[in-house]
């Protein structure tokens, strides 16, 4: 039994590695992206900082580029706040694991979404699916991404290395049937991601993002007050209705 059972795990290794080279897939670069998983599967607590670019269609000019820098807090698995900075607007999202509220620091108003999901990465996908709200830095939580990328990848490679805000960084560039992408994961013993790219091939123009995160402060100390929503001073009540083009 033993022997037909290492049989059977030799054959597994062997199509696994037949299927990936079939998909010209870099196992170099999987161990490395499967490091920066490991370390962000295991942390209680983080903070960081996302500085974002990204494009957005116009009738008069086609694509043009936007900006946005974020301070998210997060603490898990059910709590998340994200100051955004958004061109004219400022706006911030919180999450406490039972409610989430938007507050426009430019209008004074907030919006509450209740019965919300139990995690903050459920909650996330909930922010982008009805509301059309995306987190930058989520992607690289989620304890499927590296599977996910592994199983849809067409190419994947570890580039080489290159600088990424004064850190070396491993730069890892796919492919798969509907977007380029690149990552560039510190090299040192955390293997914290640095920089996103990504390109969407599959849509007009192919319109890119672009993310930047620096200042990871992991496992640290954050109140418990930065997770719940006090009513400032005359601020109004509004409703945020669900829409993909929020």
């Amino acid at each position: 039994m033993r022997t037909k059972f290492i049989l059977c795990l030799s054959g597994l290794i062997l199509a696994t590695g037949i299927s990936l080279r079939a998909q010209n897939v870099d196992t170099s670069a999987l161990y490395i992206m499967q490091r920066m998983s490991n370390t962000l599967k295991s942390i209680t607590s983080c903070k960081v900082h996302v500085e974002a670019f990204y494009d957005t269609p116009t009738d008069a000019y086609g694509l043009v580029k936007r900006s946005k820098e974020e301070e998210v807090y997060a603490h898990f698995p059910d709590k998340l706040m994200i100051d955004n900075k958004e061109e004219n607007e400022r706006h911030a999202l919180i999450y406490n694991g039972k409610q989430i509220t938007y507050y426009s620091y430019d209008n004074n108003d907030y919006s509450n979404i209740d019965n919300v999901p139990a995690t903050s990465l459920e909650t996330i996908q909930l922010l982008s699916k009805t509301y059309g709200i995306e987190v930058p830095a989520a992607d690289f939580f989620y304890p499927s991404f590296v599977e996910d990328i592994k199983s849809t990848a067409i190419n994947l490679s570890l580039v080489g290395k290159s600088m990424v805000n004064g850190k070396e960084c491993f730069h890892i560039a796919g492919k798969d049937s509907t977007m380029t992408y690149q990552f560039w994961i510190q090299n040192d013993v955390m293997f914290l991601p640095a920089k996103m790219v990504i390109v969407y091939n599959n849509r007009p123009g192919s319109p890119q993002f672009e993310a930047i995160y620096s200042g990871w402060d992991i496992n640290t100390d954050i109140p418990a007050s930065v997770f719940e929503f006090i009513v400032p001073p005359n601020s109004q009540k509004i409703v945020i209705k669900p829409t993909a083009n929020q």
